[in-house]
């Protein structure tokens, strides 16, 4: 290895090390945040982390949340797929969440650097691309998996361009494997939206090549990649193809009901995927798209840290309220029903982004550039439904995905990307046509200025800086001791204030970046120098912003094994019952949108976004109503109630029906519909199983009376075992979960293959002969089994292919050299 060339790589991946070793100090002195998403992870994965722990196999399916649900997308299968490999050294061998970061700053780098941009101005990208306020704010809600899929995008993008460089092995390797390692990552939905601004690419180089007459070019590039991506995916397949199965019986795969409840005339619910409304509940507005530049427009998040010499102090200390110092405050004024932090992607990233577009090559600014605008457009969601509803009705999958606020994800490494790219290209034409670089520089700072005025000084006069809710949310912030009404003038001169301090700020590094370029085209700094000072701006602009929303003292020294919920005298008291299966309904907790119980019973409730739609039905038409035959028939056991004195006490349901139970009678039905409304009109739920139409064929001769018993033997998430005793034939109703037909869930009497059928809209049910029977249940998809094996095969190909490039490029470096190098001849 030449170790001049690698001298500076060797510095770029040090200067990433000490920023991530400084950032995260604290993890590194065995500190952690709490953050929702991986607490309420952590609660609905419990019974999971324990069935693996103890038997070292997968539980596809749990019991603690929402009565029962596969796991696929509580914790995504990884069986086979062996990619995980690259993830450790990409991520510098460092624990997470440190190791993100670092990865996030390496993948961007990579990017320039494989396009020929120097490794100081790559430091700039990576900076940029990682360090985003949009992240550090994913961070700290926990979203790790979003987080990490985003950092490996720059990686994908790489190989796409390399590809289309004519470095087809190259580009086609590299590609492959990023593509693999993001879709491990599982967020598909930042996927979506980069792959959204490909047919931009796409076209750009068609037209590109077809004005060069390098159709061919274009075709096998193509073919490389789509060669890449088709290994890619097998890679993924044990996650890909069980999510693929399990989307279309939860709520993202659309209705069941004929008349959904959402919306009763039908008007708006879609035959496949979300409701429109509830998809797109997240969606930025005008004020969140400025926050990208100036990261207060919007008030920044719900808890805003401001100080008591503001407008809002001086009112609340009048009003007789003690605040002193810094307090938090509900500053955030913009779309989002709420949010911890605004998607501030940088003052210093905006004005690269905005050199760029006059500076970089078209086909690379057309694509960066035009895929940005559309990611912000697409952030709007409904704030903009006339192109976005458009998108979501003809666009396979998009009605799959929620939160389209969290597009402007993806737009981070594209727009500083596309920075350091204009600056690489604008370098070289500093030499060869200096007028024309010259005019590139006045032109972008111009632009960069006019939009910083617009920012600065029209904006606020057009805006306005009150909220929706801010009487509701002063009542609650002030605990309803004072009047608020006079307290809304000084909010919203408060927010005002934040926005004009933050916008001028904004315009102080905008003109520091431009600054810097200037100097760069005088040739009194060298590229070196520049990129070093852009990527210090960058690393303070950042810091300013990011520690607004994670400082040190958030952080806090935990015991490894600490639990993330602690047991109440409730808990503890359902604890002690020795019967192994059986339900709890909390409702002492927002029941339906928290994991605390999952934690330690086998909940009604949970924290998932890919419900089964049919449970789904069940708490809107029943569960949230608290009706009583339905719980019972759930084999809810235990409710968990707000107590008089604040403590939570546990109350016994006597009226459970039990883990399983035998019918007296059929009631057959001829549509969802008539099935989910019997579940509330028929006298008896116990002994009346109500039946679809549709399976007919199994209950045909069937008389059942009742007599008999059915008694739950064991009980482990994959596997279930009755005893079932009974003179004659009987209709067996379980409190299971239906998932199927044909989806994983198998079931013998005696060892004898049988059939389940579905009852009562969303149970399992079997018809049993006479006799004394052992009737076993047990979990085992196919499309686990089966996409593990393509994952092992298409994961090992990948890494034979990285291996064998890597040894292509050794051997010819060598031979290379041994040609190079004279022989003397004896």
């Amino acid at each position: 290895m030449n170790l001049k060339k690698a001298l500076p790589h060797l510095l770029a991946i040090g200067i990433f090390l000490l920023t991530v070793v400084v950032l995260f100090s604290p993890q590194f002195q065995g500190k952690t945040l709490r953050m929702g998403d991986i607490t309420s992870f952590n609660g609905s994965a419990k019974e999971y982390a324990d069935y693996q722990k103890e038997t070292g196999e997968r539980a596809n399916w749990t019991g603690t949340s929402f009565s029962g649900m596969p796991t696929f997308q509580i914790s995504s299968v990884r069986a086979g797929n062996q990619i995980g490999l690259l993830e450790k050294p990409l991520q510098g061998f460092l624990p997470r969440p440190a190791g993100y970061f670092f990865g996030g700053m390496l993948c961007c780098y990579l990017l320039l650097v494989l396009l020929g941009v120097s490794p100081w101005l790559s430091i700039v990208g990576a900076f940029g691309a990682a360090l985003a306020t949009n992240h550090i704010v994913l961070f700290e809600a926990g979203h790790m998996s979003k987080i990490v899929t985003i950092f490996y995008l720059p990686l994908i993008a790489s190989g796409i361009l390399l590809a289309y460089q004519k470095k087809y092995l190259l580009g086609g390797v590299i590609f492959a494997i990023a593509l693999a390692l993001s879709i491990r990552a599982n967020h598909p939905q930042m996927l979506f939206y980069f792959a959204m601004t490909l047919p931009i690419f796409g076209a750009v180089r068609f037209a590109s090549d077809l004005k060069k007459g390098q159709l061919g070019h274009f075709a096998k590039a193509a073919g490389v990649l789509v060669i890449g991506a088709i290994l890619a995916l097998g890679s993924g397949a044990s996650n890909l193809m069980t999510t693929l199965e399990y989307t279309a019986s939860s709520m993202r795969g659309g209705q069941v009901l004929e008349t959904p409840l959402a919306a009763p005339n039908g008007k708006d619910a879609p035959k496949k995927g979300l409701e429109w409304d509830y998809s797109m509940q997240w969606s930025n507005g005008f004020k969140d798209l400025v926050a990208t530049y100036a990261p207060l427009a919007a008030g920044g998040g719900n808890g805003q840290e401001i100080t008591a010499d503001t407008d809002l102090g001086k009112a609340l200390r009048r009003a007789g309220l003690n605040v002193r110092g810094e307090f938090a405050a509900p500053m955030y004024h913009g779309s989002l029903p709420f949010t911890e932090g605004p998607s501030y992607l940088g003052a210093v990233v905006w004005a690269l982004f905005l050199f760029g577009l006059f500076t970089a090559r078209r086909s690379i600014a057309i694509w960066l550039g035009g895929g940005t605008l559309l990611l912000f457009l697409l952030s709007l969601g409904k704030n903009f439904e006339g192109f976005n509803h458009l998108l979501y009705d003809i666009l396979p999958f998009l009605n799959k995905f929620r939160a389209p606020s969290s597009a402007l994800g993806v737009a981070s490494f594209m727009m500083v990307s596309l920075g350091v790219i204009g600056i690489h290209d604008w370098l070289k034409k500093t030499d060869d046509q200096p007028e024309a670089a010259k005019k590139q520089l006045l032109y972008s700072g111009i632009t960069a200025a006019v939009l910083g005025l617009i920012v600065a000084v029209l904006l606020p006069g057009f805006i306005t800086f009150a909220g929706a809710n801010d009487t509701a949310l002063l009542q609650r912030f002030t605990g309803g001791q004072i009047e608020v009404a006079s307290l809304l003038d000084a909010l919203e001169s408060t927010r005002a204030s934040l926005y004009s301090a933050d916008a001028w700020r904004s315009f102080l590094f905008v003109g520091l970046t431009f600054g810097v370029l200037f100097l760069m085209w005088r040739k009194t700094v060298s590229p070196l120098i520049g990129g070093l000072v852009l990527a210090a701006f960058l690393l303070f602009d950042f810091s300013g912003v990011n520690g607004r929303y994670i400082a040190k003292e958030d952080w806090r020294k935990t015991p490894r094994n600490a639990a993330p919920f602690q047991a109440t005298a409730a808990d503890q008291q359902i604890l002690q019952d020795s019967d192994p299966h059986f339900r709890v309904l909390n409702v002492a907790v927002n029941t339906f949108n928290d994991a605390s119980t999952s934690y330690f019973h086998k909940s009604v409730g949970g924290y998932s976004a890919v419900k089964m739609r049919r449970y789904d039905d069940l708490i809107k038409g029943y569960l949230s109503k608290r009706d009583p035959k339905v719980l019972s028939m759930l084999n809810t056991k235990y409710f968990i109630l707000p107590g008089q004195d604040g403590q939570v006490q546990a109350q016994r349901n006597p009226n459970a029906f039990g883990p399983a139970w035998l019918a007296s009678n059929l009631q057959m039905v001829n549509s969802n519909d008539e099935e989910f409304a019997a579940l509330g009109s028929v006298p008896d739920l116990k002994a009346t199983a109500i039946i679809h139409n549709e399976f007919a064929d199994e209950v045909s001769g069937l008389s059942p009376n009742g007599q008999g018993t059915i008694t739950l033997t064991k009980y482990s998430p994959n596997d279930l075992s009755y005893l079932f005793d009974s003179p004659s034939e009987q209709l067996v109703v379980f409190s299971e979960i239906w998932y199927g037909p044909d989806l994983g869930w198998e079931v013998t009497i005696d060892g004898a293959p049988a059939e389940l059928i579905r009852t009562n809209y969303l149970l399992r049910g079997l018809r049993v002969p006479a006799g004394q029977h052992e009737i076993k249940m047990s979990f085992r998809p196919s499309s686990y089994s089966t996409g593990k094996l393509i994952s092992m095969i298409c994961s090992l190909l990948l890494l034979i292919g990285l291996a064998g490039y890597i040894g292509k490029t050794i051997m010819d470096r060598n031979q290379g050299q041994k040609t190079a190098t004279p022989t003397e001849v004896l």
